[in-house]
């Protein structure tokens, strides 16, 4: 980049000279700047393999002062001066290169060493740099030392990658599903790792929390990663004969274009699109492009096998709404649409925290086909059904357990806390009771106790907790009972619906006002004024004198005149969240505190929202 910059001016001072008299242009204010480093090798942070290697380090600068000397030194980790080269430079380019045998590159041990870089022009101007690079035993020069791909086809664990050639890491044969995915170069997270959401084969940075690979292909395939420019390749392990380039579903769900709905093709001729949600009414074909410019196929006869150009298929399976895997033979052209899974499964009926209008979505925590919710009912009745409609339902008569069907009786439910689970596959169903949430807390990176403990809400008993609390960039998730046996995330913020085991929750510095619903999952984190408010205060006891944000996020500060007095802290001007303590000038607030007796001045105040610690200065 650089370079190009270096001579982008240099054209552009050329035609201004060529396109000016002396009298319209001083050439000595034409734009000038020190002398530039072009490139570095071996390159800054970069690993070479234990061997032979030379030092060069390549310079540039401008037509109005042009290079004149420079100067590049070589130091191992204990800075001991191992080679040095002065040389005179010309012109705008030029470099200066240490060849190995001059310092016994060959002999030196594995480790870090530095180079310094001194370059002046005929101007007197200088620029200095320190780089450093490491000599490693890896087989080819690379920027890291290990290197795995984690994602959800082997549960976010580590498959390792090899070093095959400079920079270059593979993986034969690996098994995807389509699902998210990350490089990482340490097996438990505890360096780097690299995401792409844009999918676009390129990699960028995204440790402590960044956005996971939004797609990958399906199948068995030969993974390759650049550590150096960022590129990665899937190719698949295994080639397949097949009569067509490749196969996406077209419907009235994508507007009938688009890749979104792309094939892998698996064995000889067969293709699969591991999950598509499809809707009563829907239709669709096979196309052998993202548009209709090549081969498609319809079914006109609606047998499963399909005609080249035939009519839009009318997606009529007896489940109705739902997930599902869809197979395509492009030899036989029959076609086929397998189950997956229904959208929601939820539990509706008087018994319920929703009543009869709102269902309360159940979770597949274990991924195992049997959904699961544990609630507080009342003396009712409740049904289990499907997207939140009665077109697919279950009921049955019997309680604690039972088998329910289609469209079967409403359950009766007692009242009490109770463990529901349900298998739709097999309308199996039971209600086991529970010994109940006894605390929610927020826990994570974001918060003050980290991802070790928990804040701790407070609740109405209804199953509604809520807290103040000041956040720090990163990530939370509510848990009950200080364990992670129940525990709520989602990928949303400043609100949405946390499930079971769901993805932390990214998190923006500020103090918030955090509501959390145990029963259904819904929760937000609302921004929170902090005041003042008391005798000693301007507003008396009617008005909160608001308080200031200060550099630390979990702290507000303020400076007042006071009278003598007394005051407390309190959120959104209001009393459901106070703090107070007798300790004057300094203490730690507790909620429902007493009030804090303060003699007349002029005081800088600060509070931290999440140890309750104040000061008046």
């Amino acid at each position: 980049m650089m370079k190009n910059i270096l001579k982008l001016l240099l054209i552009l001072s050329g035609v201004m000279i060529f396109s000016c008299t002396k009298d319209e242009l001083d050439v000595t204010a034409l734009t000038d700047f020190p002398p530039g480093i072009l490139s570095v090798s071996p390159a800054d942070a970069s690993k070479v393999v234990k061997g032979d290697f030379n030092v060069k380090v390549v310079f540039a600068d401008g037509t109005v002062s042009p290079l004149s000397s420079a100067t590049v030194k070589l130091f191992d980790a204990a800075n001991t001066e191992l080679a040095s080269a002065t040389k005179a430079l010309t012109g705008t380019e030029d470099f200066i290169e240490i060849a190995g045998t001059t310092f016994n590159a060959a002999s030196l041990e594995v480790g870090l060493y530095s180079i310094t870089i001194s370059v002046t022009d005929s101007k007197g101007q200088v620029t200095q740099r320190t780089t450093t690079f490491e000599i490693s035993n890896l087989p080819f020069a690379a920027n890291n030392d290990k290197m795995y791909i984690a994602g959800e086809f082997n549960d976010w664990g580590a498959t390792e990658l090899t070093l095959v050639a400079d920079y270059t890491w593979e993986a034969l044969n690996v098994e995807l599903n389509g699902g998210q995915w990350k490089f990482k170069n340490c097996e438990n997270w505890c360096d780097q790792d690299w995401g792409d959401p844009e999918c676009d084969g390129i990699v960028q940075i995204s440790t402590n929390g960044g956005p996971n690979s939004a797609c990958s292909p399906t199948g068995f395939f030969n993974i390759r990663f650049n550590d150096q420019t960022l590129h990665y390749t899937f190719t698949p392990a295994v080639l397949y004969a097949a009569n067509i380039n490749g196969l996406y579903l077209l419907g009235s769900f994508n507007n009938f274009q688009g890749d979104q709905y792309k094939f892998n093709l698996v064995a000889d001729n067969t293709w699969v699109l591991n999950e598509v949600e499809l809707a009563a009414g829907d239709f669709f074909k096979f196309a052998e492009y993202p548009t209709f410019m090549g081969n498609n196929w319809g079914d006109n006869d609606g047998d499963g096998v399909a005609e080249a150009f035939g009519t839009n298929i009318n997606f009529n399976e007896p489940e109705g709404g739902a997930y599902y895997k869809v197979t395509f033979n492009d030899k036989t052209l029959a076609y086929d649409l397998e189950f997956l899974r229904f959208p929601t499964i939820g539990i509706i009926g008087s018994a319920t925290p929703g009543g009869w209008d709102t269902d309360t979505n159940m979770n597949d925590d274990n991924g195992d086909g049997v959904f699961e919710v544990t609630l507080d009912f009342v003396d009712g009745e409740a049904k289990f059904r499907a997207n939140d409609s009665w077109t697919v339902n279950w009921g049955a008569a019997d309680f604690p357990s039972g088998i329910a069907t289609q469209n079967g009786p409403n359950i009766p439910v007692p009242a009490g806390r109770w463990k529901v689970t349900f298998n739709p596959a097999t309308g199996e169903y039971n209600f086991v009771a529970d010994a109940g949430i006894t605390t929610v807390g927020i826990i994570g990176s974001a918060t003050p106790g980290g991802w070790d403990s928990d804040f701790n809400m407070t609740d109405d008993g209804n199953g509604n907790w809520s807290a103040v609390i000041g956040l720090n960039n990163g990530e939370v998730k509510f848990r009950a009972n200080d364990a992670w046996d129940i525990n709520w995330g989602a990928g949303d913020f400043p609100s949405g619906i946390g499930t079971q085991n769901g993805p932390n929750i990214p998190a923006t510095a500020g103090i918030y006002l955090v509501t959390f619903n145990s029963n259904t999952g819904a929760y937000s984190f609302t921004p929170t004024t902090i005041g003042i408010i008391g005798s000693a205060t301007p507003g008396g006891w009617s008005d909160d004198t608001n308080m200031d944000p200060d550099v630390d996020p979990t702290t507000v500060k303020l400076t007042i005149t006071l009278v003598d007095g007394e005051v407390k802290f309190r959120a959104n001007d209001d009393w459901k969240f106070n703090w107070g303590s007798a300790d004057f000038p300094a203490g730690v607030g507790v909620q429902n505190g007493p009030n804090i007796a303060v003699p007349a001045g002029t005081y800088t105040v600060v509070f931290n929202v999440n140890t309750g610690a104040y000061s008046f200065n």
